[in-house]
């Protein structure tokens, strides 16, 4: 039997009706606009410093620099570079910074692997002491008499040991973990792997998003950290940041320190002024940080999502 087609119902692959979700709307465009609004917002303040660390700094002292340098120069950066001092605190920052977030993402999801499994000895007693440390700590001078009782202060180390492990970044990766696949863990037990051999060979290169998230909370985070260097670091151990935190703090040590420290001589006539040293210490502090983001944004996005939707 023929089968005929009426013409005022037959479809077209182009025809099928659209979905009212994908019209935009007022609120979608207040929103991108306020969105770009506040990203202007967070985003001009770092420009800006970019613009007075690469602009001369006596022509700088003028004002007028809004959108890009009058006089360019990268004299600033080698006029900070030159003071050993400072050169030994980015070091010191850019170490702690790597080490301090690699080693902490190591032990924070060996914990939560571990932590994430029911048949645990002990799980819920585990859990609850470190529900503990996000609320209650021992204070300042308790923690300090601690840290130099064991031989941490003045040490390196103080900077790595006392991070490995965080509350916060532990329960994100027990949710994460307790997310995948059992199965795939069952069958590699029937074929003779441990629970070693399954964290490493299968759980930690599905977690790339989860390990993502949480190297840039603690990237940050160490690279920010200027308290613990002033309280355990010593004259050896100071970090970039505690430095910038110097020279802002006290406008008259830091004219004191432009003007009178050996390494700060002219370069080829160049002058620097207080301004400058801001500037430029704060545009050494802000671009690495910022240069690691782009490399883990696909991840952060995902790992950041973690927990929030359930199906």
């Amino acid at each position: 039997m023929k089968a005929y087609s009426n013409p005022a119902v037959e479809s077209h692959p182009g025809d099928h009706p659209k979905n009212p979700l994908d019209r935009n709307t007022l609120f979608d465009y207040l929103n991108v606009g306020i969105l770009v609004v506040l990203a202007v917002v967070c985003v001009y303040p770092c420009y800006l410093v970019l613009v007075l660390s690469l602009n001369d700094p006596v022509d700088a002292l003028r004002g007028g620099l809004f959108f890009y340098p009058r006089e360019v120069t990268v004299d600033n950066f080698l006029f900070f570079f030159r003071d050993p001092s400072l050169f030994r605190a980015f070091s010191v920052s850019v170490a702690r910074t790597v080490i301090g977030s690699l080693t902490s993402v190591f032990f924070t999801a060996c914990f939560a692997y571990g932590a994430s499994k029911r048949y645990l000895i002990g799980r819920r007693t585990i859990l609850t002491y470190m529900i503990i440390t996000m609320y209650i700590n021992g204070g300042l001078i308790p923690f300090f008499l601690l840290i130099k009782s064991i031989g941490l202060y003045r040490n390196f180390l103080v900077y790595i040991i006392p991070l490995l492990f965080n509350a916060f970044n532990a329960i994100v990766m027990m949710t994460f973990f307790k997310g995948l696949s059992t199965e795939i863990e069952e069958s590699a037990k029937i074929d003779g792997a441990n629970d070693l051999r399954i964290f490493f060979v299968i759980v930690l290169p599905v977690s790339k998003a989860v390990i993502a998230a949480i190297i840039l909370f603690n990237a940050v985070f160490q690279w920010n950290s200027w308290f613990d260097s002033m309280i355990f670091g010593g004259s050896e151990l100071v970090t970039l940041q505690f430095k910038l935190v110097q020279i802002i703090r006290d406008v008259d040590a830091a004219k004191e320190f432009a003007l009178q420290n050996p390494a700060f001589g002219n370069i080829m006539g160049y002058k620097p002024t207080l301004e400058s040293v801001k500037a430029t210490s704060m545009a050494v502090t802000i671009i690495p940080i910022i240069m690691v983001y782009p490399f883990l944004q696909r991840y952060f996005v995902k790992g950041i999502m973690i927990g929030s939707v359930k199906g």
